[in-house]
């Protein structure tokens, strides 16, 4: 444990993705609402998450590339750079439509997602990964509990749009130190050979060709990650507007159960992490897979504030475990699995080759949930939701099975 906790790189990643995560929760968590006051209507919150889903994986496959191509440091720098302005290009928009060029700007974001999950792995041995993993997404998930009250209280107190206005001058700040501590404490973990032929190797379609020999249990993690996340991007986009609109509860009785379940999460990330590299994986993602799903099907059976704590806490018992893909990656224990069967040469573009067709699946979720919300029932997506998450699951428990890893001395 003191060997992951005095890893540079790690610390380097966990504190900047922590302190973007803050910001963003400020204002994040009632984004929904907020497309609404711009103008928007329920089937356009949805079209407006597509687009946010599909920009994303448009450039996880190139990141991943780039980061085998170039190293990881050098593509999280300039993920960072290249989305730098999307929070002001949000908060000058007036309208709905206004909203498209920020959304497409914060996409860019997605660029680091494969270098990071790259970074991290390649900075610590087998044995510690999923501690790693844990370490990195325990620490920024504490940053969303203490972001939430502040941010629930501000959209109560100033209404939506001050408030997700307020958010997005802090996210937009940031960005600074962001950028200082990334370029400076950050350490590169893959140099790959400048020759001719390793250029040659390292460029798209070679790397797909790569990608079509990778083992098979890799093709079966993509389809349980399909599953999971269309599952998850039907409702999720709707259920602040769900617990508002129809439950009747306020914005901060909102930030009181998402603190709830951020903070039950973050609690097991790093005992969980610390167990599965002590044993198997897999238990883990089950079980993590199962109670997520659970909770999908807990909001359309809540009828208050109280239904909606206990839901938002069974997810977050579940999110904790490790083993969910809400997007384009997964829980702790889930990325140090997928991590360990993807080749170490092509790990990046294996990691954004995965994002992007995960992504480029679920990207109509958010459109659909959007629609049968609006002319089905409010419930609808989330029924839905727990029949797919219920799939993937049962996929994954009968055709995965976990190869035993080997021990690294770490040092």
């Amino acid at each position: 444990m003191t060997t992951v906790l005095s890893n540079r790189n790690l610390m380097a990643v966990t504190l900047t993705q922590s302190l973007l995560m803050f910001a963003s929760f400020l204002w994040k968590p009632f984004w929904s609402l907020y497309i609404l006051e711009l103008g928007g209507s329920k089937s356009i919150v949805g079209a407006l998450a597509t687009l946010q889903s599909f920009s994303n994986l448009a450039l996880l496959l190139p990141g991943g590339v780039l980061a085998d191509r170039f190293g990881r440091k050098r593509v999280i720098l300039a993920s960072s750079i290249f989305s730098f302005f999307s929070p002001l290009l949000l908060l000058f928009s007036t309208t709905w439509i206004g909203l498209i060029p920020g959304i497409i700007a914060s996409s860019f974001s997605a660029l680091a997602t494969p270098a990071q999950s790259s970074l991290i792995a390649e900075s610590l041995p087998p044995e510690k990964r999923a501690t790693a993993f844990g370490v990195y997404t325990m620490s920024w998930y504490m940053f969303i509990v203490v972001a939430y009250p502040f941010g629930g209280y501000v959209m109560d107190s100033l209404g939506v749009v001050p408030g997700t206005h307020i958010g997005l001058i802090l996210s937009f700040l940031v960005m600074v130190p962001v950028l200082l501590i990334q370029w400076r404490i950050i350490r590169e973990t893959w140099t790959p050979d400048q020759s001719a032929t390793e250029r040659e190797a390292l460029r798209l379609k070679v790397a797909l060709t790569k990608l079509r020999a990778t083992p098979p249990e890799l093709w079966i993690l993509l389809a349980v990650a399909i599953f999971s996340c269309f599952g998850f991007q039907l409702f999720w986009s709707f259920v602040v507007v769900f617990c508002v609109e129809v439950l009747g509860i306020s914005m901060m009785q909102w930030s009181i159960v998402s603190i709830v379940g951020n903070l039950v999460a973050a609690c097991f990330m790093i005992p969980i992490g610390f167990l599965s590299d002590r044993a198997k994986r897999k238990p883990y993602i089950i079980l993590s897979q199962v109670l997520v799903s659970a909770a999908s099907l807990g909001y359309v059976l809540s009828t208050g504030f109280l239904g909606i704590a206990l839901t938002r806490a069974v997810g977050g018992v579940g999110e904790g475990l490790g083993g969910n893909v809400f997007s384009s990656v997964g829980g702790p224990v889930w990325q140090a699995l997928v991590t360990e069967v993807a080749p170490m040469d092509i790990r990046g573009s294996t990691l954004g080759l995965m994002g992007t067709i995960t992504g480029f699946i679920s990207t109509p979720a958010p459109w659909i949930g959007g629609y049968i919300y609006e002319n089905i029932s409010p419930q609808s997506p989330f029924y839905l939701s727990f029949v797919l998450g219920i799939l993937g699951v049962t996929l994954f428990t009968f055709l995965i099975k976990e190869q035993k890893r080997p021990q690294q001395i770490s040092g």
